[in-house]
C-alpha cells in the first residue's frame, strides 16, 4: 500500500501571529493602505483602486465584525463579515457562501494605534493588507509591510497602494452586502 504524501504546507503556516493581540484596542476606524495578492482581477483593475476605510466592532470580546467601505461604480457600498475566532490564537475564519469559500485571517502584526499588518489565505491563495489608522502610514511601516509580503514569496509587482483620499463613511440601506468581499 502506498501512503498518500501530506498535505502542502499552508502559506499561512509559516506566519507568526501577533503576540500582544488585544481586540478591544484592534476596533475601531482604519484604512487600506496597501495590499499584496496574485489577484488576477487586482493587476487587472489597479488603475481603478479605490478609497477603502473599515471599521472594526468587537463582539462576544472575540469576533470581529468588521465593516468595509468602498466606492463601486461611484457609489458607496457597505461590506460585512465577520471574523469568528480559529482554534489557533489570534486566527480567524471568514466563512464565504458555498463550499470551500473559507478565509483563514492571521493578525501578524500591529501596535493597535498606527497601523496592522493582516494576512488572508483562502485555499492555497495567500494576500497581505497594511491598515493605517489614518490613510498614510510612514515609510518605516511601508518598509516593514514590504518585508512581509517578500517574506511570503509576495513580490513588489503584485503590491499595491490605495488612494489616501476620496473615503466613503457610510452607506445606504440598498448599498449593504452581508459576506465575502472577493478580492
Amino acid at each position: 500500500r502506498r501512503r498518500r504524501p501530506p498535505p502542502p504546507q499552508s502559506p499561512l503556516d509559516k506566519v507568526v501571529a501577533q503576540e500582544e493581540l488585544s481586540l478591544p484596542q484592534l476596533a475601531g476606524r482604519w484604512f487600506l493602505v496597501g495590499m499584496a495578492s496574485r489577484c488576477s482581477y487586482l493587476a487587472e483593475h489597479s488603475h481603478r483602486l479605490e478609497a477603502t476605510a473599515v471599521t472594526v466592532t468587537v463582539l462576544d470580546g472575540q469576533i470581529l465584525a468588521v465593516s468595509t467601505f468602498r466606492k463601486l461604480d461611484g457609489m458607496c457600498w457597505e461590506i460585512r463579515q465577520r471574523y469568528l475566532p480559529a482554534q489557533a490564537h489570534r486566527r480567524f475564519l471568514l466563512k464565504g457562501r458555498g463550499y470551500g469559500s473559507k478565509v483563514d485571517v492571521v493578525v501578524g502584526e500591529t501596535d493597535h494605534s498606527t497601523y496592522a499588518i493582516l494576512y488572508y489565505q483562502k485555499g492555497q491563495t495567500i494576500s497581505v493588507k497594511l491598515y493605517g489608522r489614518t490613510s498614510r502610514v510612514s515609510d518605516a511601516i511601508a518598509d516593514k509591510f514590504e518585508q512581509r509580503v517578500r517574506a511570503i514569496g509576495l513580490s513588489e509587482d503584485v503590491t499595491y497602494y490605495f488612494p489616501p483620499y476620496g473615503f466613503c463613511d457610510s452607506a445606504d440601506e440598498f448599498h449593504i452586502l452581508d459576506g465575502e468581499l472577493q478580492i
